[in-house]
């Protein structure tokens, strides 16, 4: 079984700035990582609270007021994060991408790992359903 768990985040990083997340299952501990230019990186560990589930959540960084609820479902600046859910509502971001399937990939990965449910918000707007 892999002990590290390390998931980027893509909407947060470009060429100059570069954010990941790291876990350490077997030492339940995370870290987020903020590096610059790829080679400066920083960040300290701090202790993985209890996590009650993994979320997978789409989130729109650029909104269109003006469009309708279905057109959002094709939002080009539409992210998919994969969250740890502690504390009820508390989240720590481990991942976002802009391909669904690997968001639900990586969030079935980081739940087993973890020994945790998993939660699709993502896929239907306005509806949350249980998938582990």
């Amino acid at each position: 079984m892999k002990n590290l768990i390390i998931g980027k985040r893509d909407a947060l990083s470009n060429w100059l700035r570069q954010f990941v997340t790291i876990i350490d299952i077997e030492k339940r501990m995370y870290k987020l990582q903020e590096g610059l230019l790829g080679i400066f990186k920083w960040g300290t560990y701090k202790p993985l609270p209890k996590i009650d589930y993994v979320l997978v959540f789409r989130s729109l960084f650029a909104k269109c007021e003006a469009c309708s609820i279905e057109e959002n479902e094709n939002n080009p600046n539409a992210y998919f994060q994969v969250s740890l859910v502690y504390n009820n509502t508390r989240r720590i971001i481990v991942r976002e991408t802009k391909n669904k399937d690997e968001a639900f990939i990586f969030a079935h990965e980081v739940a087993s790992g973890l020994k945790t449910k998993l939660r699709d918000s993502a896929t239907t707007f306005g509806k949350s359903t249980w998938l582990l």
